[in-house]
């Protein structure tokens, strides 16, 4: 048996770890257990199943006797400090790019990471997993935890990655998962409301947004959305310590303008004014609030120093992020648009930009994932009276029962304009078959994912055929 013993630099790089892990379900052969004491649950009582997975070694908080060497270190925050010495600080290596905000952060990482790959070597983590070179990487949260930030970015730096956008959350600030990460240049696309289940008031989860700026270098660049009412906060928030660059729809202060707008479900166009001059922008992402997203891309461009004339023809070729708003001509005349939206700010920004752009009839697909039961029936109240049926049914329940979902997303809703069922797919070839020509059909909530997450610690999520696939399927059918 060896005993714990506190360790050193040396002695970690002798058991040739492969990678670090602070999940035993997942560890792999040649991977080291990185125990952790949290407060719900301490990681030291999984050192057994992490050694019969393959496990060459663990890092321990308190003295263990195991089967493998164990190290000890004082704190899980020593344990990761350990762990970035040797790696060599992968992470500084990289430009690091942080998105932040209620709504727009998948959009605005994923559309400027494409865009950073047609001239640097560039990686996206986010919502959509992590992606870099020919690699994928499938994410439990948003933004991963600090020991998976290090693997990854070890892996990035390896690749000669050079740049790294990542969606940063509010749950990942608060927990201070970023914590080893010094950015470059950051950006808050808005605050809303959302996550209250988690953060105490929305006061909490404003401060928590905020953090962001805190983590940005001496001279970073802060781009700021002019037009959020906290937006004087945000470039308080940065005095003496970053430089800020404001973008705007309705404050021709701001260093970026942006007016005379068009837009609709297949694109947009405006004029921006930037620097004394005006250019005309046109972009293929649908709907207003995607200005606001282009205008923040654009402001990302320009502070990494890309010409502006360069980042306005670069805009107007960006595909969108997968699973927001996607959308799909139907063979009979009418519309279908898979979007990720969710909470209700997003919701009532997409439902407002289609009924504006809309000539028949409105449908909305839509669930609420188990965390945002509180939010249910104003998300439902929304829904029906935006919509001209609101067809209520699953999205990650997490482990709350689908009859209380159900009946707090109805409790509001408009009488007679909304139904339940929990079977997605099955409501989808129903929606699919009301449509007719100029109607719109929106399928909210899921995007691009293929499982639903029925227990309440995401454990064996059930596998979902993907709304994409499920309305092809439906209108294949018709």
């Amino acid at each position: 048996m060896n005993k714990c013993h506190t360790t050193n630099l040396n002695e970690l790089r002798q058991l040739g770890a492969v990678r670090f892990q602070s999940n035993s379900q997942k560890i792999l052969p040649g991977d080291v257990f990185v125990c952790r004491q949290g407060p719900n649950w301490d990681s030291h009582q999984s050192v057994d199943e992490a050694i019969g997975k393959g496990a060459v070694g663990v890092i321990a908080n308190k003295p263990l006797e195991l089967d493998v060497p164990c190290l000890l270190t004082p704190s899980f925050s020593n344990s990761v400090s350990l762990i970035n010495q040797y790696y060599q600080y992968p992470q500084d290596k990289l430009m690091q790019i942080g998105v932040t905000g209620t709504n727009g952060k998948t959009t605005v990482a994923y559309c400027l990471n494409a865009l950073l790959n047609r001239r640097f070597k560039s990686a996206y983590t986010g919502t959509l997993g992590c992606q870099y070179s020919d690699e994928q990487v499938e994410l439990d949260n948003t933004t991963p935890d600090a020991i998976s930030l290090l693997n990854l970015f070890h892996a990035m730096e390896q690749s000669g990655v050079t740049h790294n956008v990542m969606e940063v959350s509010s749950h990942a600030l608060s927990q201070d998962r970023v914590s080893i990460v010094d950015f470059d240049v950051v950006v808050i696309t808005n605050i809303g409301s959302d996550h209250l289940d988690y953060h105490r008031s929305r006061d909490e989860y404003i401060q928590a947004k905020l953090r962001l700026i805190d983590r940005l270098k001496p001279g970073g660049v802060a781009i700021i959305n002019l037009d959020d009412e906290l937006a004087m906060a945000m470039i308080e928030r940065c005095r003496s310590k970053a430089q800020v660059v404001t973008f705007s729809m309705q404050d021709p202060s701001a260093d970026m303008f942006a007016f005379d707008i068009t837009s609709s479900c297949h694109g947009g166009q405006f004029r921006l004014d930037y620097d004394g001059q005006q250019y005309p922008v046109s972009t293929s992402l649908p709907f207003t609030f995607n200005i606001e997203n282009s205008l923040a891309v654009l402001a990302m461009l320009t502070a990494m120093g890309i010409e502006i004339s360069t980042a306005v023809e670069m805009l107007a070729t960006m595909d969108h992020a997968p699973g927001r708003s996607e959308v799909y001509p139907m063979q009979n005349g009418a519309t279908a648009i898979i979007d990720y939206a969710h909470n209700y700010d997003s919701l009532r920004n997409l439902l407002d930009n289609v009924r504006r752009h809309s000539q028949g009839r409105v449908y909305t697909v839509i669930g609420v994932t188990g965390d945002r039961l509180a939010d249910a029936a104003d998300i439902g109240e929304l829904c029906s009276t935006h919509s001209d049926h609101a067809f209520f049914t699953t999205d990650n329940p997490l482990g709350v029962c689908l009859e209380a979902l159900f009946a707090a997303m109805g409790s509001k809703a408009v009488g007679g304009n909304s139904s339940s069922h929990p079977d997605r797919e099955r409501v989808i070839e129903h929606a699919v078959s009301c449509l007719m020509p100029d109607d719109v059909l929106l399928l909210c909530g899921k995007g691009p994912e293929k499982y639903q997450y029925i227990s309440s610690n995401k454990s064996e999520p059930q596998p979902y055929i993907g709304d994409f696939e499920a309305l092809m399927q439906a209108a294949g059918n018709r």
